[in-house]
């Protein structure tokens, strides 16, 4: 795959839109999309036409792994609450998450996927499920992108946050 300046121009939109959702404790935007700028010339370099993946889905992949990679160093140097706060569950996490996993495209921009982490044990696979449902994949090709079942982890993530929410 040629690397060159007409690749980043051309995913251009895919960093605008993950931006628009992606908060990182220490970073501003323009960080961010640089970050995600240089982890696209890093899929294009590692990219294997042989291995029958499109390279949307690679890409993809890598540029999701790039955020989470941001936001769990985010993460790491925020000041842990102190003991004398009390945090309710509504403002661990928004209960318009629910909602979403129904329909993403259409709430994506109310959730604060920060939020979300922090305040639920997720696994890694289950927090990818919700990133890439959110972005607005759909169940196949998470399921793809997974290789598990979306359908039994949209199940799981229902149950552990209706489990939350008392439903």
């Amino acid at each position: 795959m040629e690397i060159n300046n007409d690749l980043i121009v051309q995913w251009e939109p895919k960093i605008q839109k993950l931006l628009a959702n992606t908060f990182v404790v220490g970073m501003d935007r323009d960080d961010i999309a640089q970050e995600l700028r240089i982890a696209i010339i890093k899929a294009a370099k590692g990219f294997d036409e042989d291995r029958g993946v499109i390279f949307h889905t690679y890409l993809h992949t890598a540029m999701v792994n790039t955020l989470r990679t941001l936001i769990s160093r985010g993460q790491r140097q925020q000041i842990d609450l102190s003991l004398e706060t009390t945090v309710t569950d509504e403002e661990l996490i928004p209960s318009s998450i629910l909602k979403a996993l129904e329909d993403p495209v259409n709430t994506f921009e109310e959730i604060d996927f920060n939020d979300l982490l922090a305040g639920f044990k997720l696994t890694s696979t289950e927090r990818s499920f919700i990133t890439l449902r959110l972005e607005g994949l759909t169940m196949d090709e998470i399921s793809e992108d997974l290789q598990t079942s979306a359908y039994k982890l949209r199940s799981v993530l229902r149950e552990k946050l209706g489990d939350f929410f008392g439903q």
